[in-house]
């Protein structure tokens, strides 16, 4: 079998990581167990998500892929580091839009620490109980399900992340979260097919609009989670979302594979 070589980076945005490869430069033949391989922290590159970058019709297109490799239909920190991308490339990243499964985001770099994208989503939100706990489902192009946890830091999500993922067959992301005051939330997330991680850019936005009916809170958000803090503004009027934040590039790398 023909060994075969790929350029990738490394990125992050809060400790959220992604292996990003730009398909406009040849064709890859990538399989879930590639994904599946080259996940993995020991012996792999290690990320929570990969990404593939490519060309339509109309522009630039986007693909997420989870570490199990399962493919998402989106991710906010994943856009971000698309944008930190690109912006390295010399394109303008001003208002710059991406079509995907998720539907279109505009991206927006201003420097290392303030990259946006921004989601005109149709977002659904409806109330549901899981195991005698209250929660919202929110869907923005990924589906997700948020309720209020005051023991956040010392409780173990994992139990009711299992229940609510046989809940929902095709899998859900679990958010649990805590308010500091009307405008500032604290999150931890476990994401479908990944597992818990460090920060999650769309379970940021799905946590940030449960949370108005949740916990009282307003627009904007501050959203801290362990890797760090976004910012979260929404229009539910004009279905617009905003997440603000940092992406940084780790490294570049090349690995064969067959």
């Amino acid at each position: 079998m023909k060994t075969k070589t790929l350029e990738f980076e490394k990125l992050n945005g809060l400790g959220n990581d992604f292996m990003l490869v730009d398909c406009r430069h040849g064709e890859f033949e990538i399989t879930a167990d590639n994904i599946r391989v080259w996940s993995n922290r020991r012996t792999g590159v290690g990320f929570d998500q990969m990404i593939l970058i490519n060309e339509n019709e109309t522009g630039l297109s986007y693909r997420f892929f989870n570490a199990d490799g399962g493919e998402a239909e989106q991710c906010g920190n994943g856009q971000r580091a698309i944008a930190h991308y690109l912006h390295r490339q010399g394109l303008d990243v001003n208002d710059l839009t991406l079509d995907g499964l998720g539907g279109e985001v505009h991206l927006k770099y201003v420097d290392e620490e303030k990259i946006s994208v921004t989601f005109y989503q149709n977002v659904v939100v409806d109330e549901v109980t899981i195991a005698g706990v209250d929660g919202y489902f929110v869907d923005i192009g990924n589906p997700h399900w948020v309720y209020h946890e005051p023991q956040l830091t010392a409780k173990d999500l994992v139990p009711l992340s299992h229940i609510a993922n046989h809940h929902y067959p095709a899998g859900i992301n679990f958010e649990a979260v805590k308010k500091i005051d009307d405008h500032h939330i604290q999150l931890r997330v476990i994401e479908r097919g990944v597992g818990e991680t460090q920060a999650c850019g769309s379970g940021a936005c799905a946590a940030a609009i449960a949370s108005a009916t949740l916990l009282g809170t307003t627009t904007p958000l501050t959203v801290s989670m362990l890797g760090g803090d976004l910012r979260v503004s929404y229009d539910l009027v004009c279905d617009k979302i905003t997440l603000t934040g940092p992406a940084r590039l780790v490294y570049k790398g090349q690995l064969s594979y067959e």
